[in-house]
């Protein structure tokens, strides 16, 4: 899922162990989102640079956004600490803490699923990659365009 966009930071910064994984991603009604072609806008902040420089990236992909997130997720459950609260019925946030060589520091992400064919993300990344220090912000919206050809 190009939709990396959502789990790119999660990948990097976010995880759970293995036990509290299959529970916390549960949690999330991720099965509402409809299979089909989906587009994605991510408008990223990089707040440590100076002036803050400001992205817009479109991708498109065709998958089911609930197998693509589960599947970073899982991905990233071995790397660091992190915990899934539900915010509202249709809210969810996951709070990561991550120390590795590379890559230590904090990430927040809220998802948003407007409905089966929508959802939106706001994440904050705070810490240190290579040694540089980073802060991002980054909003995601995914829409769902139609099925997928083929």
């Amino acid at each position: 899922m190009n939709s990396s966009a959502l789990l790119r930071y999660i990948a990097a910064i976010a995880s759970l162990s293995a036990a509290s994984f299959a529970w916390s991603i549960d949690s999330i009604p991720l099965d509402q989102l409809q299979h089909g072609l989906w587009k994605v806008e991510r408008k990223i902040e990089k707040l440590e640079e100076n002036p803050v420089v400001h992205e817009t990236r479109h991708s498109e992909y065709c998958a089911s956004p609930k197998k693509e997130i589960t599947k970073t997720l899982r991905t990233a459950s071995y790397l660091c600490k992190t915990s899934v609260t539900k915010l509202e019925e249709n809210k969810f946030s996951i709070d990561a803490s991550c120390k590795l060589g590379i890559v230590s520091g904090t990430n927040k992400t809220v998802i948003t699923i407007v409905s089966p064919t929508q959802y939106t993300a706001e994440v904050e990344n705070i810490g240190t990659k290579l040694g540089e220090k980073q802060h991002r912000k980054e909003t995601i919206t995914a829409e769902r365009a139609g099925d997928c050809n083929g």
